[in-house]
């Protein structure tokens, strides 16, 4: 059921410092599997995790973006990041999106992996309490992992949602006082990173299968990855 009759709209945020099909792939699940009208891909101007990295200029992740996502007219991109110049916490960007669109349901989704070090994030419960939140597992990630990661992660989980229940294939936790939910599908993972693809552009690896060809052009065109200093 829709809220209010808004739309669904996901978002998938990070530095793409390169954009990847892993990053494709998940969007396209997330988008068919919750039926989503669209999703945003959102690039960080400076990650709060990677604050001791140096990451491609924003020029450059975000043409990239703009190539791997050329064909996929429900894949949009925000540029709320990248504008504001300053560290990029989820939770002012969701404070900014719902304020905007307050029909609109959110949708934001990450790997297990990310999910795993959500209990570090700024303001976590009140990020919770204002979207939902969909997390791509390993396929046969069992029930009780969940309820048990969930409290681990946070204790203030086993107060803040309801005991997971199973969905068809998906897992989910209602949260106890908002509309909100945590989602955990099935998601065979891929064996590709962005940093795996920077270090074989530094190294002159085997890129290829990893990324959209128009990306692996435009990395190589603009010699990308292949010095310690980026443009």
């Amino acid at each position: 059921m829709r809220k209010n009759g808004g739309k669904r709209v996901g978002i998938l945020g990070g530095s793409f410092d390169p954009v990847h099909k892993g990053h494709i792939g998940l969007a396209t699940r997330a988008l068919e599997k919750f039926q989503l009208d669209q999703i945003l891909f959102i690039p960080a101007y400076i990650s709060p995790h990677k604050l001791d990295s140096k990451p491609a200029s924003p020029g450059h992740r975000l043409a990239m973006l703009k190539l791997a996502l050329s064909a996929q007219p429900l894949f949009l991109i925000s540029e709320i990041e990248l504008n504001r110049k300053e560290v990029s916490f989820t939770v002012d960007t969701l404070s900014v999106l719902t304020a905007s669109e307050p029909h609109t349901e959110f949708f934001l989704i990450m790997g297990n992996d990310a999910f795993s070090g959500i209990n570090t994030w700024k303001s976590v419960s009140r990020l919770l309490g204002m979207c939902h939140v969909i997390v791509a597992t390993r396929p046969g990630y069992p029930l009780k992992g969940i309820a048990e990661g969930l409290i681990n992660l946070f204790p203030e989980a086993e107060s803040l949602y309801s005991p997971p229940t199973r969905k068809g294939d998906v897992l989910v936790c209602h949260h106890r006082e908002k509309t909100t939910t945590l989602n955990f599908f099935d998601l065979k993972p891929l064996d590709i990173s962005s940093s795996i693809i920077r270090e074989k552009c530094s190294g002159h690896g085997e890129i290829k299968n990893m990324l959209p060809p128009e990306v692996e052009n435009y990395i190589i065109e603009n010699q990308l990855y292949s010095t310690p200093s980026h443009p």
